[in-house]
Formats: C-alpha cells, structure tokens, sequence
C-alpha cells in the first residue's frame, strides 16, 4: 500500500497505530481522486461507512487502506439553484430529513431519509454512500429515480454524468468504472405542481431494511393533467426501478380518469422480486400492486400535500 500511493502524504493524519499509514484524508476533490487513482482495488472509500464497516466485520471485504472523504467540503454541501438541486455526496441522511429546502422541494426524498435506520445511522450515512452501495432496498435510491436525479461522477479522465435509473446494474453492483468518485446528486428543481408519495413496508417501524417501499412523483399541469408520474420501487427486483408502463398509461390524463386497479397491476407485472427473509415473491406482487393504489388514493385526496408512511408486514 505505501509503494502504491507513495505521493504526497501530507494528509495522513497524525495518528499512531499499525494501520495509521494506510489512512488517507484528502482536503479536496481533486486530491482524492489522484489517491485514488494510484491506489489499487484494496483501497476503500469512506463516506459515512454505515454499510462498508459491517461487510468489513463480516470479513465479506479485503481492504488494504481507507479514503476518507470526510474533510472535503463541497461534497457536504446543498445548493438549490433555480433550475436544480445539488446534493454533495457527503450529505447525510440527518441533513436530508431536516433541511427545509429539501423538505420543500423534494418532500419524498426528505421523507425516506427520515426512516433510514437510527438517529446514529442516519447522523453518520450519507447520500453517496448509499447510492454507491447499490442494495435493491436502498431507501434514497427509488426517490432518486423517481425525481429523475443525475449522478455526477469524477475520475481521472474528468467528469461525466449519468440518469440515477441507468446507474445501477445489480444488487450492490453499479456502473461505475475503477478510479471513480460519486460527487454529487444533481435533481431537476420540481415545478410547483409536483406532489408525491413514499411508502416503505417493514418487519417493523424502526430500523428495518425494506421488504418493499415505493416513490411516486406525480407533476400536474393546468386543469389537472398528468404531465409526468414516476411510480419507482425499491426492493423487489436486483435493481431499484421504475414502472414505466405507468408513465405510458397515466400521461395525459386526470387522476380521476385512471383505474387505479389497473394501475397496479402495472406494478405487479413489472417488478421481478425474489423469495427472502423479508417476504416472498408473490407478496411482493400483492403488496406493489396494493401501495401504488394507496399511493395514487392518497395523492389524489390530499390534493398536493406530501405523504409519508410506514407499515408493518
């Protein structure tokens, strides 16, 4: 590891311990993605390693030394601009759930972040973290979809930019190339017409890893019309997605227009769930198909106002 990243290392941190050579603590983005660049594959990065440190207690992962990102200051930075929303990939969960811009513009992304494990997990893991991550049920990852958010990614051959629904390829598998950083999350400011649901079903209320949730993003256009809806899951197929048969059927048309039945069969038929732990395949065509109704009822009776909930299996 030292012949690897035999560069400046000025940023080690002035700590003692065996391990204390292979830790490295960039101060800005640039340098990160130089160490990285120069490090092999056993370098890991570290955002908020709420998921990373339990596969390396698990000893699911080799790690020969750490990226902290921890010290970089525009990756924990939110920007709402007048034409988007900018979302470091240092931002954590907390910050999400309790920023008031983000409560305002992107209600159902505020809401998933608010159900992410515990205070603590929520405190220390972050956006990028859990996109990079890439499990199926990973809580940000549908709204993300759903809100059409792009992802920025910074390597050595410079930037380049990607949709959230083309990022992920399998479970905790993703596009990214060897060299990569996830920079920043980048979402189309929502139009004031834009009202939304997320739903995530559980074992439990509280720290639980979804056995199904879903983000519905519905843009309304004058006298009602449905310009754009987004009906996007996580958990019940190898990668978060979004149902878009729903998008054919629904554009165009009223809310009270829709067969909110038909609807759903639309979700039923466009997930691909396995049998687990957390339920089986044919419940999670049952429950797709019973919370994209739901989520449709309650937009369409709330008349804008943001849903959020939580429910046991």
């Amino acid at each position: 590891m030292k012949r690897k990243l035999a560069g400046k290392q000025g940023n080690r941190p002035l700590i003692s311990g065996r391990d204390s050579n292979g830790y490295f603590l960039p101060e800005s983005l640039a340098e990160a993605v130089n160490l990285l660049g120069q490090a092999g594959e056993g370098l890991k990065v570290l955002a908020g390693g709420t998921d990373l440190l339990v596969d390396l207690y698990e000893r699911l992962i080799e790690v020969e030394g750490w990226l902290d990102l921890g010290l970089i200051p525009e990756l924990r930075e939110i920007k709402v601009r007048a034409e988007q929303i900018e979302i470091g990939a240092m931002v954590t969960h907390a910050q999400l759930e309790k920023s008031e811009n983000i409560k305002k513009t992107l209600p159902v992304l505020a809401a998933a972040a608010a159900e992410i494990g515990s205070p603590q997990i929520r405190n220390r893991g972050t956006i990028g973290g859990n996109v990079v991550t890439a499990s199926p049920a990973g809580d940000l990852l549908a709204p993300l979809i759903a809100y059409n958010a792009v992802l920025e990614l910074v390597g050595k051959d410079g930037v380049s930019r990607v949709p959230a629904g083309d990022f992920f390829c399998g479970p905790k598998q993703t596009i990214m190339k060897r060299g990569q950083l996830l920079s920043r999350v980048l979402i189309p400011r929502p139009s004031s017409g834009t009202i939304g649901c997320w739903i995530k079903i559980g074992k439990r209320k509280a720290l639980v890893i979804a056995s199904i949730s879903l983000a519905l993003v519905v843009r309304l256009a004058k006298g009602g019309v449905i310009a754009d809806i987004r009906a996007c899951f996580g958990a019940v197929a190898p990668t978060p997605l979004e149902i878009k048969a729903v998008r054919r059927l629904a554009g165009g048309k009223r809310l009270e227009q829709l067969d909110f039945s038909q609807v759903g069969e639309l979700a039923a038929a466009g997930i691909a769930p396995i049998d687990d732990l957390r339920g089986t395949a044919a419940y999670r065509r049952n429950v797709a198909r019973e919370l994209l109704i739901q989520a449709l009822e309650k937009v369409q009776s709330t008349g804008g106002e943001i849903i959020a909930d939580q429910a046991d299996c």
